[in-house]
């Protein structure tokens, strides 16, 4: 195997030029397992694909090479699934390098090699690989089939961690998608199946902030993520600690902070780009350019978003392509550098129809419109003004904002007053309606410095003296009497603006009522397709039932690290006993096993047997005594059908199936058989006596006369028959020798008297 060598020295030079110091124990001692040449190649492999994992975080170039080594010692091997594990590595390590289409490829070879090794967790596995490709892609529904699939895999095999990581996937798409109820309802459920399977993680806690966040509680969201961030910390979680300081700097850039925001947007982007993740950074320098476009710093936006867009097409990012191209023809008309800027607006709005996408679309009518404006062609200017306008009423609030005063500038310039006019009261309705979001964001970031003091207090003081000194500080501070009257002022004229607001609500009822109509016919939909899954599956557990009623086997399950085991009515009745008549633990069955059979084990249990054993499983048979005394013979199935992260069994699933009537049978036959035997031996034996060795005694007594007078004979002649007289001597001696060992058994053991 020489190319195991060339494969660890090269890692081993990528490892030493890595730049992110790997020594640590955990991963030191799983590359001292891997080149242990004398270890199992199993135990080899679990740890170099430990050790992948673990370097995933920091060199992605040195995970695809080992990988790559994983798989060809597990195909030399012949080991189909640490083949698929290290496919599962490979492809998960492709995923984060934003190589999308050769990330789904590799996790469809891995699928079809679980399903060989029939490892129905690493299809599992492999299937909510997919599902994040998917989702990456921006193809959801698609995702969340693999999604779904994934879980109802490692559903059967109780692989909490598993279930968890979907169900984290599935909440962040409901998210997305605005479906808030069914994504809050997901996202805990993950978070349960984690803290169920003592593995605290930070994912469903940063996807509930992002939750609290779209429906406007910014407080909330900020606490959330300040836990996630903590969790990250502790777990050394570096790649999560991107996501929440990224969603961080969108809550901070929501209350109009751009310079915490811009601190936390390259915490977040630093930790990116030492990992390597191409959609995070594309992610996060996206952001960051739009943000330095929002506060006017053009200079500093156009080369963040060039970059973007760079990384945009290099991982074929659609969506954020066509989203940087408009933003980069609104940047090039604010610069006057309109050389290109038609063609990148084409660009984008091409990319925005094929995508659906209404809002990019407005914003392509928008660039134009600002385009020819510039350019002093204001009719063209209002022509796609209006296009854009149509959209944005229908979909948003800023931009219909933004839209309609540019409208009205156009029309105040063509001293068209009746035009101008409809323009400038949708612009003031449209202006109230943001003007009462953002007074609501202010009030929120009044609230949440207030709230941020109120705790930073509450970690430093007791709570008395937190009393005391809040109460002092609310009478000396003119900073924070100051802010309370501006959140009254404020609150004032959320009063005021929310009067116009009605207008508004008015129109939109319309349009809502709709959507209600709509959402009803969905609902009906939906609860038939509930209704008709809901019987197949009681179909199939009651077939199920059935088949096990109709086994007759007695079923046992052993959580191992509870100790806990469960019987099936079937066991009991086996027994003699009414269903769950003894208690469901294991005693209860050692204590009836004989004591013959228990020797066999060397003091052993037939589960410590089943552990033990390198295939997890066991099929054996022994003696249980029944509620009557009497013994039965069961056959012993045990089967480890689930483990937990370090490989130690979990959950042990097995049958008792009664064999007694098998066994009796085996015994009749055998009795049989002996007595056949008995009765075959003893025609022949006296076939032998009462034939043969009558024929063989009469020719000797013949002989014996004969031989009397033969000395008148040649004395060739003499010899001759004294031969011949010998061998019929010894043949009579082995024919009564014969006859004897051919008697019945039961004379040999009483004598022939008895037998008689």
């Amino acid at each position: 195997m020489n190319w195991i060598n060339k494969y660890s020295l090269i890692s081993i030079l990528l490892l030493f030029m890595s730049n992110v110091s790997i020594c640590q124990t955990e991963t030191d001692s799983l590359w001292d397992i891997w080149t242990d040449l004398k270890a199992e190649d199993t135990t080899r492999l679990e740890a170099l694909i430990q050790f992948g994992g673990e370097m995933a975080k920091t060199n992605s170039d040195s995970v695809l090479i080992l990988s790559e080594m994983g798989f060809q010692y597990a195909l030399e091997s012949n080991l189909l699934n640490y083949q698929a594990k290290a496919l599962n590595l490979k492809a998960k390590t492709l995923y984060r390098k934003g190589e999308y289409d050769d990330s789904e490829e590799i996790y469809g070879q891995a699928i079809t090699l679980g399903r060989k090794a029939e490892d129905s967790l690493l299809v599992a596995s492999s299937f909510q690989g997919i599902g994040t490709v998917y989702y990456a892609r921006g193809e959801y529904e698609t995702s969340i089939d693999y999604y779904q699939k994934s879980y109802a895999r490692s559903s059967i095999l109780n692989d909490n961690i598993l279930m968890g990581d979907v169900m984290n996937n599935i909440g962040i798409i409901n998210v997305i998608q605005k479906d808030y109820e069914r994504a809050e309802k997901n996202l805990k459920k993950c978070d349960s199946l984690y803290m169920a399977a003592g593995d605290q993680r930070s994912a469903p806690l940063t996807n509930l902030a992002v939750l609290k966040f779209r429906k406007g509680d910014l407080i909330q969201s900020m606490e959330l993520y300040l836990q996630a961030v903590r969790i990250n910390e502790k777990n050394g979680d570096d790649y999560s600690n991107a996501f929440a300081y990224s969603n961080i700097a969108n809550i901070y850039f929501d209350l109009n902070d751009f310079e915490r925001y811009e601190e936390y947007i390259n915490k977040s982007l630093e930790i990116r780009r030492k990992l390597g993740d191409k959609a995070g950074i594309l992610n996060n320098t996206l952001n960051l350019g739009l943000g330095y476009s929002n506060e006017d710093q053009y200079e500093k936006a156009l080369p963040i978003l060039e970059e973007s867009l760079a990384l945009a097409k290099e991982i074929d990012d659609k969506n954020s392509e066509a989203h940087i191209l408009v933003h980069l023809a609104f940047l090039q008309v604010k610069l006057n550098e309109t050389e290109n800027t038609l063609a990148t607006i084409n660009d984008a709005l091409k990319i925005n129809k094929k995508l659906g996408n209404q809002l990019g679309i407005t914003l392509c009518n928008k660039a134009y419109g600002n385009y020819y404006k510039l350019k002093g062609n204001n009719s063209k200017a209002l022509i796609y003004y209006k296009k854009g306008l149509k959209i944005a009423k229908e979909t948003d609030l800023e931009q219909t904002k933004d839209i309609s005063e540019k409208i009205y500038e156009i029309y105040k310039m063509q001293n068209n007053s009746a035009e101008a006019l409809k323009a400038f009261e949708l612009f003031v309705t449209s202006k109230d309606s943001v003007h009462n979001l953002e007074t609501q964001k202010e009030v929120l970031h009044q609230q949440y410095k207030y709230e941020n003091e109120k705790r930073a207090l509450s970690d430093s003081l007791n709570y008395a003296s937190q009393q005391q000194i809040q109460q002092e500080k609310l009478i000396q501070s003119k900073n924070q009497k100051t802010a309370l009257i501006i959140i009254l002022s404020l609150v004032t004229m959320f009063t005021i603006f929310a009067i116009n607001r009605v207008r508004l609500t008015r129109k939109q009822k319309k349009i809502i009522e709709g959507q209600v109509i709509e959402l009803n016919e969905l609902n009906e939909n939906l609860e038939e397709k509930v209704i008709e899954r809901s019987q197949k599956i009681a179909d199939r557990e009651e077939q199920l039932r059935y088949a096990l009623e109709a086994s007759n086997d007695g079923i046992w399950d052993w959580k191992v690290k509870s100790n806990r085991m469960i019987f099936s009515p079937a066991l009991y009745t086996m027994l003699g006993y009414v269903p769950y008549g003894f208690k469901e633990t294991w005693e209860e069955i050692q204590n009836r096993i004989h004591l013959d059979d228990l020797k066999k084990i060397e003091d052993a249990s037939y589960l410590d047997l089943i552990l033990q054993s390198n295939e997890g499983s066991l099929i054996t048979e022994a003696r249980l005594k029944n509620k009557f005394g009497k013994y039965i013979w069961v056959q012993i199935k045990g089967k480890v059908v689930s483990r937990d992260n370090t490989g130690t069994p979990d959950r042990v699933v097995g049958t008792f199936t009664d064999i007694t009537s098998i066994k009796q049978k085996a015994k009749d036959i055998l009795n049989a058989v002996m007595t056949t035997e008995d009765i075959e031996r003893n025609r022949i034996s006296k076939d032998i006596h009462d034939g043969l060795q009558q024929t063989l005694t009469v020719s000797s007594l013949n002989f014996q006369k004969v031989r009397k007078s033969i000395g008148e004979l040649p004395t060739e002649v003499i010899e001759t028959f004294g031969i011949g007289y010998d061998y019929l001597q010894k043949s009579i001696t082995e024919s009564r020798s014969v006859a004897h060992s051919l008697m019945p058994k039961a004379i040999v053991d009483f004598g022939i008297i008895s037998a008689f």
